[in-house]
């Protein structure tokens, strides 16, 4: 067929026009649109619960004097016994029930506790029933101060056979007098309800009895034969092993009511050093106490609380107590002692020393007072007697 331009210009035009069309087209458009779709928002994490406020751990302590023990009260109490060992419950029964609550209970064990190995001995030489050690164990006490002026009396074979006794009780804290070179250097510690208590105890003497050779001893407080240096180091130790120091010191004058200005000035330096709570014995009196404040917090100080049990003949040594507070540790923070207070309690004994029992003073009458066997040396002991004694010490 033969092409002509006007069959060209025709097909152009018809290209052309095509095109156009198809350029002018969209997609094709569905009939309905589809869903709108929202994406929701990420939600936040749920905001960290806050830790919860620790309760802080919490104890009670008390402490109390000199346990004292003459022949009268082991004999008495042999005779109470039917197995024949010794029964000395009667004697400490009325006060069994202020150490039972305590978490912590400190005593100065005036005497050896030898009597299973060393004959059974009185003034001036002690030497103590190691069943009576039993007894103040499952009365509650934990806490035993061995150093004082009589620590000497048997000389080494009585500090070793105390320290044989000792060593196989459990749940207890000794300090004072030791065996050789690693019980001299331990620092004993005791924890209950989470708070640890450390206990370091020293004597100013032993009524002349010489240091022993060896490795076995008594620490002092000596401030010229180095022993006070070793005493403040072994204060520094414990206040970075435990959350409450307590010093225990023998110390002052015998039979009198008043401390002195050294052992207030003694008592402030350790208390800087890191003592919290420092329990004087060795005067057989009271002599009240107080709190001392330091760059590091309070320490409270009893300079001395008198016998816990004895057979002595003066008015005053009848006159104890017990010293209870309560110690609180906030986390991540050192003991504080709160509601301190002092427990006073009566020795009493009849006439010939009989019976010789430990009284809180809320449970001693006028008439046990009357008949108490010291106004044999003393008449004018009584129950008003006690009161204006006690009333003129301060325990803050």
């Amino acid at each position: 067929m033969k092409v002509t331009k006007r069959w060209i210009k025709f097909f152009s035009a018809f290209l052309a026009l095509a095109l156009l069309l198809a350029g002018c087209s969209g997609p094709e458009t569905p009939s309905t649109p589809p869903p709108e779709t929202s994406q929701a928002a990420p939600a936040e994490p749920p905001a960290p619960e806050p830790e919860p406020e620790l309760d802080p751990d919490r104890a009670v302590l008390v402490a109390t004097g000199d346990n004292l023990i003459h022949d009268v009260i082991y004999r008495q109490a042999q005779a109470r016994s039917e197995d024949g060992g010794f029964d000395f419950a009667p004697a400490y029964r009325l006060i069994a029930p202020i150490v039972a609550e305590a978490d912590f209970a400190f005593i100065n064990q005036e005497t050896l506790l030898a009597g299973d190995q060393l004959p059974l001995s009185s003034y001036p030489c002690f030497c103590s029933p190691t069943q009576l050690g039993d007894h103040l164990i499952s009365l509650g006490f934990n806490l035993f101060s061995t150093a004082n002026n009589h620590s000497l009396d048997k000389g080494v074979q009585g500090i070793l056979a105390s320290g044989e006794y000792w060593s196989r009780q459990e749940g207890v804290a000794v300090s004072g007098c030791y065996r050789d070179e690693a019980e001299r250097e331990a620092i004993p510690t005791l924890t209950k309800n989470g708070i640890t208590v450390a206990l370091v105890a020293a004597t100013e003497h032993t009524n002349g009895i010489p240091r022993p050779d060896g490795e076995a001893g008594v620490p002092y407080i000596d401030m010229e034969a180095g022993d006070w240096e070793a005493l403040t180091q072994r204060v520094q130790r414990a206040a970075h092993l435990a959350d409450l120091v307590i010093v225990s010191l023998h110390w002052g004058i015998e039979g009198s009511d008043l401390y002195t200005d050294g052992q207030r000035e003694m008592a402030q330096t350790l208390a800087e050093l890191g003592a919290d709570l420092i329990i004087g014995n060795h005067s057989h009196v009271l002599q009240g106490g107080e709190f001392l404040e330091t760059e590091r917090g309070r320490c409270y100080v009893a300079y001395s609380l008198g016998n816990f049990i004895s057979a002595q003949r003066g008015a005053s040594n009848m006159a104890g107590g017990f010293l209870r507070m309560e110690l609180v540790k906030e986390p991540e923070e050192r003991v504080r002692i709160e509601k301190l207070e002092f427990l006073p309690t009566v020795t009493h004994y009849g006439p010939g020393y009989e019976e010789i029992t430990i009284y809180p003073l809320d449970q001693y009458t006028p008439e046990l007072a009357a008949g108490h066997g010291v106004r044999q040396y003393f008449p004018g002991f009584g129950l008003e007697y006690l009161e204006n004694q006690l009333s003129r010490l301060s325990w803050e």
